[in-house]
């Protein structure tokens, strides 16, 4: 009796550990799948205005915040491919409006953050910045 309740613990202990390094790794996959498909400029822009995600997970949103930056950042995207995908503009004309977009998607970003995440936004990308730079002769 006792063989068979560790043998069905052990199996469950099993199957839930499993399961949950699948969800995990599912996760990652889609993730590394979306920002493969970005282009470069996208990454950089992104990073530029120090929307990461990695900053977005350090500013405590709250579910609504996150759920309105992914409604925000899942319409640019559409109207930045419709930009992409328009063959009668030439690629200046696709540029000047994605730099349209972005800077809304910026603004409309920026209504929804308190002044707390606003700040913490600024002090990481300061930080990145001097990480980025280069050392000083000398030192």
């Amino acid at each position: 009796m006792k063989r068979l309740v560790v043998l069905i613990t052990t199996l469950f202990l099993f199957v839930t550990i499993t399961n949950a390094q699948k969800n995990d790794s599912t996760k990652r996959v889609r993730e590394k799948e979306r920002i493969s498909e970005m282009d470069s400029a996208t990454k950089h822009n992104l990073k530029e205005k120090g929307i990461t995600k990695n900053n977005l997970k350090e500013l405590d949103l709250s579910k609504e915040q996150a759920k309105q930056l992914e409604e925000i950042r899942s319409e640019g995207r559409r109207e930045k491919e419709k930009i992409n995908n328009d063959n009668t503009l030439t690629e200046e004309q696709k540029q000047d409006k994605i730099r349209e977009i972005e800077k809304e998607l910026k603004n409309k970003t920026s209504s929804i953050l308190t002044k707390e995440q606003k700040e913490k936004i600024k002090q990481k990308k300061l930080k990145d910045r001097r990480k980025e730079a280069p050392a000083e002769p000398g030192n």
